[in-house]
């Protein structure tokens, strides 16, 4: 199933609130998720179009369902699907920013907004090929290869395009990770460059 980020530990689950239906609650991106959100994709995405749905149970379930068909084991961390331009995650997010590497919050949410991203090059196609790569690989679909991988494949000419929906996803939740802490981000920085379209 479309394992988007199994970022989020069950124990972290965020309280519901009273404006949450049984269906969950749907919102537009909060500004200071469009603002950090633009450290990774600058103006290449339809901000105001995005809509993220929280609470929603389906995604944990669909995971849950996916990983007993294939025999997997059953994972305590939560599980997000974007389709289009729409994130489901079974949580409430941070209604505030917390911090880059919070694991519920921006970070997470910066790879769901990949997705979003590949729906806007794409079309339908990116869910495809999601799920290709998630059926194909399993976990190990989200393994870009860290700074040495990004390294050895540029060295062979690669762009982003080349990683599957997945690693591209955990490109750019590393890339914001490691950028808003200051770490180094060289070896990130021409994907991004295919991201924000000035490669």
């Amino acid at each position: 199933m479309i394992q988007s980020g199994h970022f989020s530990p069950i124990s972290s689950l965020s309280p519901m609130t009273n404006d949450v239906t049984r269906r969950g609650r749907v919102r537009p991106l909060y500004e200071f998720e469009i603002e950090e959100a633009r450290l990774v994709f600058a103006d290449r995405l339809p901000y105001e179009r995005i809509r993220v749905h929280e609470f929603a149970r389906w995604p944990d379930a669909l995971d849950r369902l996916g990983r007993w068909l294939k025999r997997m084991p059953h994972l305590e961390t939560h599980n997000a699907i974007t389709l289009g331009y729409h994130c489901f995650f079974p949580v409430g997010l941070p209604e505030t920013f917390t911090r880059p590497d919070d694991p519920t919050g921006m970070s997470w949410l910066v790879h769901e907004l990949t997705h979003a991203w590949q729906f806007q090059q794409l079309g339908w196609r990116y869910l495809w090929l999601a799920l290709a790569a998630q059926f194909r690989e399993g976990a190990k679909a989200y393994d870009f290869g860290g700074p040495k991988g990004l390294d050895d494949r540029r060295r062979e000419k690669w762009t982003l395009h080349k990683f599957n929906m997945e690693q591209q996803g955990d490109i750019a939740r590393e890339y914001y990770i490691r950028h808003r802490t200051g770490q180094e981000v060289t070896a990130w920085l021409p994907y991004i460059k295919d991201i924000q379209g000035t490669a």
